[in-house]
């Protein structure tokens, strides 16, 4: 078996979704924390614009090579 060294899923784009529990997908209001899974860092969202924004930022941000 050999390991692939650019995964199509990487580390360092998997995160936890904790969806508030007032948020109704259903209806667009969405709400809660986005946490990295491999950098431990999180944000909190109040809508579907800042969840992308977010995770656009968390994206930009430079890959620590321990990280990916």
């Amino acid at each position: 078996m050999t390991l692939d060294r650019d995964p199509r899923h990487p580390a360092r784009r998997q995160y936890v979704l904790k969806l508030d529990r007032r948020a109704e997908p259903s209806r667009a209001a969405l709400s809660g924390r986005v946490e990295n899974l491999a950098t431990g860092q999180a944000f909190e969202f109040s809508d579907v614009e800042s969840l992308l924004e977010g995770l656009a930022r968390d994206l930009a941000a430079p890959v620590d090579r321990n990280d990916a």
